[in-house]
């Protein structure tokens, strides 16, 4: 693979591949940062309300394989629910990367807590926030099918950038799945790499409640 190709495809690889891990750092700061501010309202953290639904053991994996014209690289991606109570709930992932004529990477467990609740930004609209991004639109819905059961989704679409450029997003997303994420599309019109992501595998144990 040229070099320089198979840089770029590990950029967004890592770009991606690490969501969870920049996300669960950020929102964990939140109660900490907003909570000697009481006038800021309460409201349920989104990772609760949807982690919460579900039994604890509770799993899924998603599929992403990021190509472009020089080839392409797998990132399998399991997500479980370690623990939950009132007050809050953990989330484990596990990450393993297969690259062309490469050994394939299993990376170790990772968890990160979610509280069960936390005071909203000053300044963002509690809607606003429960959105994939905050440039994120809803642009229709559609039934998917994993492993002979149909899950209804809400597709979302939206620009962002990274260090190659802008990227587009198309996004299935849905309350009946553990981390939300059905599939997702992006594209690097640059360099044009493509990345598709989507649910291979889930265990729900007992239905949610």
């Amino acid at each position: 693979m040229n070099a320089k190709l198979s840089w770029m495809i590990l950029g967004v690889v890592t770009l991606l591949g690490c969501d969870l891990r920049k996300e669960s750092k950020a929102t964990n700061q939140l109660p900490i940062v907003n909570a000697v501010d009481e006038t800021l309202p309460k409201v349920v953290h989104p990772e609760f309300a949807n982690w919460s639904r579900f039994p604890e053991k509770s799993f899924v994996v998603r599929k992403r394989v990021v190509s472009n014209s020089g080839g392409s690289v797998i990132v399998m991606t399991k997500l479980w629910l370690e623990r939950k109570d009132e007050n809050g709930v953990s989330v484990g992932s596990q990450v393993t990367v297969q690259r062309p004529d490469e050994p394939i990477v299993e990376n170790g467990a990772d968890i990160v807590s979610y509280p069960a609740t936390y005071r909203l930004p000053k300044g963002m609209d509690e809607a606003r926030f429960l959105q994939p991004s905050t440039k994120a639109k809803e642009t229709g819905a559609e039934v998917i099918e994993i492993g002979m059961r149909e899950f209804n989704t809400t597709i979302f679409e939206w620009e962002e950038s990274n260090e190659t450029g802008p990227m587009t997003v198309k996004l299935w997303q849905s309350d009946e799945i553990p981390g939300k994420i059905v599939r997702q599309e992006l594209f690097t019109k640059s360099t044009a790499t493509k990345s598709i992501e989507e649910v291979t595998e889930l265990n729900l144990g007992n239905e949610p409640r």
